[in-house]
């Protein structure tokens, strides 16, 4: 969608403040309201909001509409639980089994990442995406596609929280550095330096994540 579309505005807007928590936590977002705010009509700010509670970070209202996500942190700690037991498996589960991830898929997949590394991506929430779909390949690449559809919905299910991780420039970097550095320690058959560099990522990233998410709930409670 074009960037200066009045869709692609009013999702731009409303990404950036829910992530920045600033609108209060449970009142509705009302979508006149919300078009004033922004400037353009109604039915774009339908279309971010559909958007956006496909991406997690916002929820249905009881009343109707939408209203800012709010993750428990409970249950965050137990989704964090499940990607690390499922990542872990599918670095480990070829060797387990007598065989080798993909090389092929794996090539490709590196490819893609060193080019990223050359020519580094926006600092975004949108990045979220493409994290993703870098851990779904890698453990699509060790060949078990029960465990990839529990990695994509565990992703699904987290993502609210994981799309704080990247909003500065460094954290794309580092992300970057660390997938590749998973990538050869995988390809070269050794799970477990994959391992201890995935546990490293995973720490990191959770850390950040969670620290930011916190901050903008908190900002969201004090507005009431």
């Amino acid at each position: 969608m074009p960037s200066g579309t009045p869709s692609e505005r009013a999702y731009l807007h409303l990404r950036d403040r829910l992530l920045a928590g600033g609108f209060p936590l449970t009142r509705r977002l009302g979508e006149e309201r919300l078009a004033t705010l922004i400037g353009v009509s109604r039915t774009p700010v339908r279309h971010a909001l559909i958007r956006l509670h496909g991406e997690g970070l916002v929820a249905r209202h009881p009343e109707g509409g939408y209203r800012p996500a709010v993750a428990d942190p409970q249950d965050i700690a137990a989704l964090y639980e499940a990607r690390r037991t499922l990542e872990i498996g599918s670095l480990w589960g070829p060797t387990e089994t007598g065989r080798r991830h993909d090389l092929g898929q794996l090539a490709v997949l590196r490819e893609e990442w060193e080019r990223m590394r050359r020519e580094l991506p926006p600092a975004e929430a949108g990045f979220v995406a493409t994290d993703e779909d870098f851990h779904v390949r890698l453990a699509g690449a060790a060949g078990n596609d029960v465990m990839v559809e529990l990695l994509k919905s565990v992703n699904a299910r987290i993502r609210v929280v994981r799309i704080h991780d990247f909003l500065t420039e460094d954290r794309i970097e580092e992300t970057v550095d660390e997938h590749l550095q998973l990538l050869t320690a995988v390809m070269a058959d050794l799970p477990a330096e994959a391992e201890r560099i995935f546990r490293a990522h995973l720490a990191k990233s959770k850390a950040v994540a969670e620290e930011r998410a916190l901050r903008a709930i908190a900002r969201m409670a004090a507005l009431g």
